[in-house]
């Protein structure tokens, strides 16, 4: 029951940051774009006919894999239903109106796309209610969100064709790597979920064609307090199960000594990002 509740919550938070998550999420647009490229150099020629995307967001990965794929048919989903309207939503202005941009995508979607092959369904991407088999199954940045990362990835994996691939990003252990440092030594519990490394997946997908690739990125922010603001603007300040929240005083003091490692007029935080691609076929 604690784990349905925390999963509420959590569809609640990022429901809440539908409209400003573009605004701050650079970081997820920059993972979802090399995503992209690596799905694209991944599966190269194989034709896909059929793919689901989980935790779709506002549609970063969406409109990335609209341009390589335009003509497969889409099973688009997220656990909040204000984040899957609001990717409908701006996908269907940006087809139907060629005057329209999102900014969110580095090219163009075709105009001509068939709207009614893009499937928009709300869904936990732990408890996947859509049949099989897909071509292509992807996910930008929200396996970190899962409470049980080995279980799902061995269903997903069940959701594949002979020959299809389960490709995604997410976040690993040394995400924010300086701002738990500080936590530990000032005494604070991690509130934050921790973070597989690499190694994890490969364990987990034991006797499935896996690749994983690492890539570190920063974000900068003017202080410590707009880090946590924009972690709150993109609905990713959900702690652990059982977790409660710092003390007013306990917060002063790790927003100090962060702050206090940066010399300069921002601070940074840094994101650990690893790309998984698992293939149960050849990837040529």
């Amino acid at each position: 029951m604690i784990e349905v509740a925390w999963k509420k919550d959590l569809a609640q938070r990022f429901g809440a940051a539908a409209e400003s998550y573009e605004t701050q999420s650079e970081v997820q647009q920059k993972s979802a774009k090399a995503l992209a490229d690596h799905i694209a150099a991944r599966i190269q020629n194989k034709k896909i006919l059929r793919i689901l995307e989980i935790g779709c967001g506002t549609g970063y990965l969406t409109r990335e894999l609209l341009e390589l794929y335009p003509d497969a048919q889409w099973w688009v989903t997220d656990i909040s239903a204000d984040m899957l309207a609001k990717c409908q939503s701006s996908l269907s202005d940006e087809i139907i109106n060629p005057e329209y941009t999102s900014g969110c995508s580095s090219g163009e979607l075709p105009h001509n796309l068939d709207l009614s092959k893009i499937h928009f369904h709300t869904m936990d991407g732990e408890a996947v209610d859509l049949d099989g088999p897909f071509d292509l199954i992807c996910s930008n940045m929200a396996f970190q969100w899962f409470h049980d990362q080995e279980g799902t990835l061995g269903r997903l994996n069940d959701l594949l064709t002979s020959k299809g691939t389960l490709a995604f990003s997410t976040l690993s252990q040394g995400t924010f790597e300086l701002w738990h440092k500080c936590q530990n030594e000032l005494g604070i519990e991690r509130l934050a979920p921790e973070f597989p490394d690499a190694a994890f997946y490969h364990r987990c997908l034991n006797g499935v064609n896996v690749e994983t690739l690492q890539q570190k990125f920063v974000q900068c922010h003017k202080d410590g307090l707009d880090f946590l603001g924009t972690l709150r603007e993109i609905g990713a300040h959900s702690s652990r199960i059982g977790r409660s929240r710092l003390s007013v005083g306990q917060l002063r003091s790790l927003l100090k000594k962060y702050e206090n490692y940066f010399t300069g007029d921002h601070i940074e935080a840094d994101y650990d990002v690893v790309f998984v691609l698992c293939s149960r076929g050849s990837t040529g």
